[in-house]
């Protein structure tokens, strides 16, 4: 697997891994439609956007790359030390993903961008905002590969935010230690975790 910062061609790619793999996570199964199809739409314009804002303004995104075929596995999308928060202005590259997802999720939504923006760390540091692996290749390292990869890049302690409890002590054997937490809609839990 090569693990390498992919340029805005993948993106496309990105955000379905990205889309697939947190499509049932506790914080979409928190904000987004109740069904899964609808959730599917609304998650993939949101990432596609996410990805774009990340391009413009943080980075590196880090992509896993299978040698045979070139397809894109996994993905690391991060802000560099001292990049977030990107200017407020972005938040309208989410707007027609918000308008499609319908009023509850709007409302879930920005409640649940106030709890992760208020998560952040006061002093400088990476923001890792989402690292997701497609379900063939996860347990199998991949995860691991991305992880040392933003680790090895980042010029400051590395920050992330989870709302699956299962990704707490995964994140924990990677040094991470957990800085707080905070409730979501729909009876969500939101963690907040830094790896010095």
């Amino acid at each position: 697997m090569d693990i390498r910062p992919i340029d805005s061609t993948r993106d496309a790619e990105a955000a379905r891994v990205i889309t697939e793999a947190l499509l049932h996570d506790p914080g979409w199964l928190a904000v987004g439609p109740a069904r899964t199809g609808h959730r599917r739409v609304v998650a993939l314009r949101y990432h596609r956007a996410a990805l774009r804002v990340m391009r413009r303004h943080g980075g590196p995104i880090y992509g896993a790359v299978t040698p045979d075929d070139g397809a894109v596995t996994g993905v690391a999308a991060t802000f560099a030390a001292g990049l977030y928060p990107p200017p407020a202005h972005t938040f309208l590259a989410y707007v027609p993903g918000f308008l499609l997802a319908g009023p509850g999720p709007i409302l879930r939504g920005l409640r649940t961008s106030r709890v992760q923006d208020r998560g952040h760390p006061p002093d400088e540091h990476v923001f890792l905002w989402f690292l997701a692996v497609d379900a063939p290749h996860q347990r199998s390292g991949v995860g691991r590969a991305l992880l040392a990869r933003v680790f090895e890049d980042a010029a400051a302690p590395v920050y992330l935010d989870t709302a699956n409890p299962a990704n707490v002590p995964y994140y924990a054997s990677f040094g991470f230690e957990e800085m707080g937490r905070a409730s979501l809609p729909r009876g969500a839990t939101m963690w907040f975790m830094r790896r010095p």
